[in-house]
């Protein structure tokens, strides 16, 4: 049997001296890294942590993040990552729900840790990494008591590949987090299958990009860990202003993020810069990418490979991938590929299939698909549903809400999501769509567009685009542009210019919400 921390393992046992961590100069090797791993297993196995538990991290990216993680495993217990920094209700609302049996932390974050565990009553033990204090506070285990452990692996019998590996929230349609359960058999049939499809080279420098609580992350850890990899996490409030200071310091070889993290080092004037091209694979998700975006990486660095990739967390990260030729049209979308090995997709137009050529929603079927969501059955019900087109066949599919067109050559092109069609004055738009006429315009490096109008009037509803602009782009000359390429129901009524960059989430995507919510402060009758 295969479990999600055995890839780290095999790299330890072959090259326990290698780097498996360099956060800023300070190293750590795959044979330190696993004898830390090691005690914080046999930690939370003393301390009543049995398989299918969850234990939760509330760390920032770096080395004891990343041996928590694996002690956690190989403890065959779930890991669930809590985002720092994040409003305390929310955080209590998460933990509350997942009933940790445990909550790692470090000095950095015990604040955060201990507020929302007084919060629920019951206390719930702590163990803060990085502490020598054993009486730092009731239910608190320190580093102090990790020495007392043993370096060598637990041996932990009762487990199956269909134990929990880990949890991660999803924004959910009530307004309450979708805790996504990911089992073990679930990730490693994508871990199994990404060297065929990525070809990624052993000993490459992995960037960690994404945040602990979003899931390219375990592509980032546990695939470059099966390759031997170096991790090198990015952890600076620096590096996010800055990426390319990054890039700079870290010599990474492998990229995982949304394309909007790219695009910023276009409008910095940053692709010029040498430290590019130590960059040799590029891994682009979770937003639409442009063939502009595209060609100007390119002809800044020529030798690395652009991958354009498509997936859910429900479907183990990615489902499909594209590999972006050099000739790709910089004034089309990127598809998204082919779908990888194990799936099987269905793109549906009501209960049929949708026609060649056709939009249509995505369903997903595979051993990558995972357990559902974590004490939601309601959610789990409406998402994870029969065979759209067999009924009869005990099959779960996974109802994506995206929409996908299948191309005559077995790629598919990502549309848009079904919930995010509008209606205005009658027609149905892909808000995507519109964006896409606006970042084709060469004063627009990116753009998003969201829906306004009076409540309970639709008849009444407009658009509008809000654009991060180079100089000299102004609300005519975006109106002219789209009114060339769009119906005219299409056009944006109101463009608001942003100087640099238009705000970003934890994740790094442009913070939809926050720009619905700007349009519903101006506009207070909404």
């Amino acid at each position: 049997m295969i479990f999600l921390e055995h890839f780290f393992e095999q790299s330890a046992s072959r090259t326990p001296d290698a780097v498996a961590v360099d956060d800023d100069g300070a190293t750590m090797s795959y044979g330190a890294l696993e004898a830390y791993a090691n005690r914080i297993a046999h930690y939370l196995i003393a301390a009543g942590v049995e398989p299918n538990d969850r234990v939760c991290i509330l760390m920032e990216k770096n080395a004891g993040a990343y041996a928590a993680v694996l002690g956690i495993l190989k403890s065959g217990a779930c890991w669930v990552p809590l985002g720092s920094g994040q409003p305390e209700e929310r955080l209590r609302q998460l933990v509350e729900k997942i009933d940790p049996k445990t909550i790692i932390t470090d000095a950095s974050t015990i604040g955060e840790a201990i507020t929302i565990r007084d919060a629920l009553g019951p206390k719930i033990p702590l163990l803060v990494l990085g502490s020598e204090d054993s009486n730092a506070g009731e239910s608190i285990g320190s580093e102090s008591n990790l020495a007392t452990h043993l370096t060598k692996k637990p041996d932990v019998t009762s487990r199956s590949p269909d134990d929990l590996a880990y949890i991660i929230f999803t924004s959910g349609s009530t307004g309450m987090p979708k805790g996504v359960m990911v089992l073990h058999r679930n990730i490693v049939q994508f871990l199994d299958i990404c060297h065929g499809v990525f070809g990624i080279e052993e000993g490459s420098r992995f960037a960690h990009h994404s945040d602990l609580t979003f899931d390219p992350s375990l592509f980032d850890l546990f695939y470059g860990w099966s390759r031997a990899g170096t991790i090198v996490p990015f952890n600076k409030p620096s590096f996010r202003i800055n990426p390319l200071r990054f890039l700079q310091n870290s010599r990474a070889n492998v990229w995982f993020s949304v394309p909007s993290a790219i695009a910023s080092l276009v409008e910095s004037g940053g692709l010029s810069d040498p430290a590019l091209n130590s960059l040799k694979h590029l891994i682009l998700g979770g937003e639409m990418l442009t063939g502009n975006l595209v060609r100007s990486w390119y002809d800044a660095v020529p030798d690395s490979t652009i991958y354009n990739v498509y997936g859910t967390t429900e479907t183990a990260i990615i489902s499909h991938c594209y590999r972006v030729p050099k000739d790709i049209d910089p004034n089309s979308p990127v598809p998204v590929g082919k779908v990888l090995p194990g799936f099987r997709v269905r793109l549906m137009d009501g209960n049929r299939l949708a026609p060649p050529g056709g939009v249509g929603e995505c369903f997903d079927y595979g051993s990558q698909l995972s357990a559902g969501y974590w004490s939601n059955e309601a959610e789990t019900k409406a998402r994870f549903v029969e065979d759209p087109l067999h009924s009869r066949l005990p099959q779960v599919w996974y109802r994506t809400g995206d929409l996908l067109r299948l191309r005559s050559d077995g790629v598919y092109e990502f549309v848009g999501r079904s919930d995010t069609q509008v209606k205005i004055r009658g027609h149905r738009i892909e808000l995507e769509e519109v964006e896409f006429a606006l970042e084709n315009h060469p004063l627009v490096a990116e753009a998003a567009v969201v829906p306004s109008g009076p409540k309970g009037k639709p008849n009444e509803a407009w658009l509008v685009a809000f654009v991060a602009g180079r100089e000299g782009v102004t609300d005519d000359l975006l109106r002219r542009h789209l009114e060339d390429r769009l119906p005219r129901y299409m056009v944006p009524i109101d463009f608001i210019i942003e100087p640099l960059m238009l705000p970003r989430n934890a994740n790094g995507k442009i913070d939809r919400p926050l720009l619905a919510e700007r349009v519903s402060e101006e506009n207070p009758q909404l």
